[in-house]
Formats: C-alpha cells, sequence, structure tokens
C-alpha cells in the first residue's frame, strides 16, 4: 500500500510539474523504446525468413543431390526451340547458368516475411562435377517497418547449402500406397478442345493425349525414382521403402491391385496394365488403403525396429459418381428435405407422404420434418472420413486433381465426341481432394499431362527429402 501511494505521489509530481524538462526527457525515452521495439520486430521479421530460407536451400540442395543420384547425370537445359515456342524443362532442377528460380516456382511461401512474397526470394543452384556436389543459394529482402527511420529501406537475407552426391542415407524408412482413378473418363483428353470459329469445328490442342497414358507414364517415372534411390532391396539389412497401389473405377480393380511389399517393381508392372472403364467410387480403395498402411508400422518394426514414415498419393480427374448419395444437413444451401404429400383421395386429403427435396431460401410452409443440408455423393464422405483417420495415424496424404479444366474435352470413343466439363464439377473435385489432403500444400492440381509429371515430381522430390538426409 505505502509502494502504491509513493507511485502515485510521484505520477502527480510529474503531471503538475511545467518546466518541460521530464515532459522532454519522457518523449526522447519513449521514442527510444519505441525504436527498440520496432527493431526488435524487424529482426525477428529478418530471422524468420532466414531461418525459412535455410529450410529450402537445405530441402533443395538435397532434392539436387537426389536427382544426380537417381539419373546418374547432372540436369541440363532444355534444347532450342524455333522462335514464339516455349522450352519444355528438363525434369529436376536445372543448373542456375540457365535460370534462377523464385521460392514460389518450387512450391514454398514467404508468410508476409517478404514484400511480394515468394515470387521475390531468388533460389540458385549450382552443380559441381569435380566435387560431385550441389550448392543451393536462397536471396532475398525484407521489407522493415521501423528500421526505415534509420535508412534501412530493406534488410537482406541469405542462406547457403551443400549436399554431395553420394554423402546421404536414409533418414526414415517409408510405405507409399497408390490409389489411381482408371474410371471411364480417364480415357478423355487431357486437354480441353478449342473452338475455330472460321472453320466451326472444336480442334485439339497440340500435345493432347488420352489421360490414361499420361498417368501410366508419370506415375512410373516416379517409382522409377523411388527404386533408383533405394537400389536393390534384396538383402533384408537394406529393406526401407515399401509401395502398393490400388487402381479403382466404380469398385476397387482386383486384377490391378498391388499389396503393399518391399521395393517398386510389383507397381510399375500394374501401372503399365491400367485402362480407363466404368464409373468412379474412391470409397473402397481408400478403405482399403488405410486398412493397409495402419499395419504397415508392425511389418517395419518387424523388419529393422524402426517407424516408418507413411504416405498415400491419391489421383482422380473427377468426382464421384457410383456409391449413391447421403444427405448431409448444413445452413445456407438453399435445399430443403421433407415429407411432402405424394397421394391423395378424392376429396383432398393426404393418403400417403413421401420424402423430396426443394430448393427455395426459406423452409417451405407445406409438408412437415424439413431440414435444410445438402445431397453429397456417399463415396465422397465415406473417403473424408478415411482420409481424416489415416492423418490422424500420421499418414501423410498428397492428392492431385488431373485433368479438370472447364470445357469440353474429347471422350476418344469409336465416333468422334466431346464431353463438358463444367466449373462446378471442377470446384466439387477440388473441394473434395483439399479436405483428404493433409494440408494445402499437399493438395496439387495438373490441368495436362505436363502438370500432371510436375505433379508427380514434386511429390517425389517432397517425399525423398523427408525419407534421407545428408550424412556428411
Amino acid at each position: 500500500m505505502f509502494r502504491f501511494g509513493k507511485a502515485k505521489r510521484l505520477l502527480s509530481r510529474f503531471q503538475e510539474n511545467e518546466d518541460g524538462n521530464i515532459a522532454l526527457t519522457f518523449a526522447v525515452s519513449a521514442v527510444a523504446v519505441i525504436g527498440c521495439m520496432g527493431a526488435a520486430m524487424d529482426f525477428s521479421t529478418l530471422s524468420n525468413a532466414k531461418a525459412r530460407s535455410q529450410s529450402i536451400a537445405d530441402q533443395t540442395a538435397l532434392a539436387a543431390a537426389v536427382f544426380v543420384k537417381t539419373h546418374g547425370r547432372e540436369p541440363t537445359p532444355p534444347q532450342p526451340v524455333a522462335e514464339g515456342e516455349e522450352p519444355e524443362p528438363e525434369e529436376g532442377y536445372l543448373d542456375s547458368s540457365y535460370k534462377t528460380y523464385s521460392a514460389y516456382d518450387l512450391g514454398y511461401e514467404f508468410k508476409g516475411w517478404v514484400e511480394g512474397g515468394a515470387e521475390n526470394v531468388d533460389v540458385s543452384v549450382d552443380y559441381d562435377g569435380i566435387k560431385k556436389e550441389a550448392t543451393v543459394t536462397v536471396k532475398g529482402k525484407t521489407v522493415p517497418t521501423f528500421m526505415q527511420i534509420f535508412g534501412h529501406q530493406n534488410m537482406d537475407f541469405e542462406a547457403v547449402a551443400v549436399a554431395k552426391y553420394e554423402e546421404f542415407e536414409f533418414y526414415d524408412p517409408a510405405s507409399i500406397v497408390m490409389v489411381l482413378d482408371n474410371s471411364g473418363s480417364m480415357g478423355w483428353d487431357d486437354k480441353t478442345e478449342v473452338y475455330n470459329p472460321i472453320t466451326g469445328n472444336w480442334d485439339d490442342q497440340e500435345g493432347h493425349q488420352p489421360r490414361i497414358e499420361a498417368l501410366r507414364s508419370h506415375a512410373d517415372t516416379f517409382m522409377t525414382d523411388l527404386q533408383g534411390l533405394v537400389g536393390d532391396q534384396t538383402d533384408d539389412n537394406d529393406k526401407v521403402l515399401r509401395t502398393g497401389m490400388l487402381a479403382y473405377n466404380s469398385n476397387t480393380i482386383s486384377s490391378r491391385t498391388v499389396p503393399m511389399n518391399w521395393g517398386t517393381q510389383p507397381v510399375k508392372t500394374s501401372l503399365a496394365q491400367m485402362v480407363a472403364s466404368g464409373g468412379t467410387n474412391s470409397a473402397p480403395p481408400i478403405d482399403t488403403a488405410k486398412t493397409w498402411l495402419s499395419t504397415e508400422t508392425t511389418t517395419h518394426k518387424d523388419m529393422h525396429g524402426d517407424d516408418p514414415l507413411k504416405f498415400m498419393v491419391f489421383m482422380t480427374d473427377g468426382i464421384n459418381t457410383s456409391g449413391g448419395s447421403t444427405w448431409v444437413p448444413e445452413e445456407g444451401t438453399g435445399q430443403w428435405l421433407g415429407m411432402v404429400c405424394k397421394r391423395r383421395n378424392w376429396w383432398g386429403t393426404c393418403t400417403r407422404y413421401g420424402e423430396d427435396t426443394v430448393e427455395q431460401t426459406t423452409k417451405p410452409t407445406y409438408g412437415y420434418d424439413w431440414e435444410e443440408g445438402s445431397w453429397q455423393p456417399t463415396a465422397n464422405l465415406s473417403s473424408t472420413a478415411d482420409c481424416t483417420a489415416m492423418k490422424n495415424d500420421g499418414v501423410k496424404i498428397y492428392t492431385i486433381g488431373f485433368a479438370l479444366a472447364d470445357g469440353y474435352y474429347k471422350t476418344n470413343q469409336t465416333s468422334t465426341s466431346w464431353t463438358y466439363l463444367s466449373p462446378e464439377v471442377r470446384d466439387q473435385a477440388y473441394a473434395f481432394l483439399s479436405d483428404c489432403a493433409t494440408e494445402p500444400s499437399t493438395f496439387l492440381t495438373a490441368e495436362n499431362a505436363e502438370q500432371l509429371e510436375d505433379a508427380f515430381t514434386r511429390i517425389g522430390n517432397d517425399i525423398q527429402t523427408e525419407i534421407i538426409r545428408l550424412s556428411n
């Protein structure tokens, strides 16, 4: 109580003093304090940016070294093309003498740390064939808030990482299951048709191909890269990677099912046998994938005593069309499910009520038991529930929405025909895949075969950097 009273008297004297000295001193001190606090905030932002850039440098250097290790060569720039044509980038990471990437190009984010975000952070990759190492440099600038008072318009950050081609080893064993759509629409072209107003025809885009062909090719490359990384696993001491595959249409296709096993060759063999047919129902294969992955920890521990990292790669080119629909209560949909009169007798009394769905903004005044919501594919709900269960069990789930740009697609049936894919169908598919993915960054879209290759490459690089580490 005494201390409080003394402090109160001091504050009163400060307020009553009129000679200005105390006020001036307080003002100067306040500026200094605020300046220090602001500088601390700016340096905290810089520190976060440095930490983020070092993580990117480490992962990119490791991925670059893995590329050289698995392909037996350093990446090379694309071959020259005719004027006006876009060069096709070589798979893997290119030498900085050809191109400097942005962090955004490589799929990274800088949340508020850098003005302009990841697009303004440069990532260069250099290869040294003599030292057999890849060096990655990440550079950028943060824009300070308070340090500008002292003349600092920006604050530079830089991170460097070096990875030798041969000096990395497995950090964790892994199990990877692929769930791949083989429905009838996978026989359609990967690119939309383009209307020619001069001829009145729908023309093919250059480089178009059936989706199933693109899937076979790029999924095989994904598995080949993994096999090159782990090498021969015939010796029990070398068993670190298990893979499996579930192809599906309106149900799981048993003839193309590859149960989890060591290595990748059985999956590669089954990939070559994929064809497009039937409807779409992802629920059965995803449920099986969940069951498979739930036993992988025991299998790995029995072999080498370590817990594995577990991954699911799920790719589809549309919405589930098989398996029926389920009513899901939800406010604000403008759809109502209730009981309405289905039959009346001759004097107007209802003799039979039945379920019906109507669309209107307010609750219907006729009938009874009205509930607002929407009909959703049962397969979506079941698949999402299984995805959630797997994520809770530590499985990292990547999803790919393939060839879902809205427009007309050639179906490649016996007679020339086209089918329209609407923005509503695209949005439904993207929402479903986003819900299934572990996080926003593991949900990828690929509007054509080239982008599907990029998606598999990105997933492969991500998985590789999680299951291996530098040994130097």
